[in-house]
């Protein structure tokens, strides 16, 4: 890494930080395509309710699919953010430690909206197991 005083990094780091910012604009925007198909997948459980399953389940089922749409998302937004600053740590001369420190922020927001993602994620699986094989019946 280049001498710290400088606060500029060498080629070799803007290799690594353009490899970086690459695959987090890649998982951004999967995180938009996911988001947009589980809130399509959603609506359209409310809108037109799949014939083959229970009438109590399709709109818990659509009603976890909406709600489980937003973090990635977000995540989406803020590995893009990310991935935005990590390119100008790269590609700018002058202030690569504040594009840096801008790129981490965003990818720890990232990273706790992942985590906030994968909770709802476990619970709605539970929730549609209950649903879809419930005790007694």
């Amino acid at each position: 890494m280049a001498d710290a005083a400088s606060h500029e990094f060498n080629a070799a780091d803007d290799a690594t930080f353009l490899a970086l910012a690459s695959s987090a604009a890649r998982v951004g925007v999967a995180g938009y395509g996911l988001g947009f198909v589980l809130a399509a997948a959603g609506l359209l459980g409310l809108v037109q309710p799949p014939f083959h399953l229970p009438s109590h389940a399709a709109p818990v089922i659509a009603a976890i699919c909406l709600l489980g749409a937003a973090p990635p998302a977000v995540a989406g937004h803020q590995l893009r953010a990310g991935a935005r600053s990590l390119r100008s740590v790269a590609t700018t001369a002058g202030d690569d430690v504040s594009h840096l420190m801008a790129a981490v922020d965003a990818l720890e927001r990232a990273f706790k909206t992942l985590a906030v993602m994968l909770a709802i994620d476990a619970v709605g699986l539970a929730v549609v197991v209950a649903v879809m094989f419930p005790r007694g019946a």
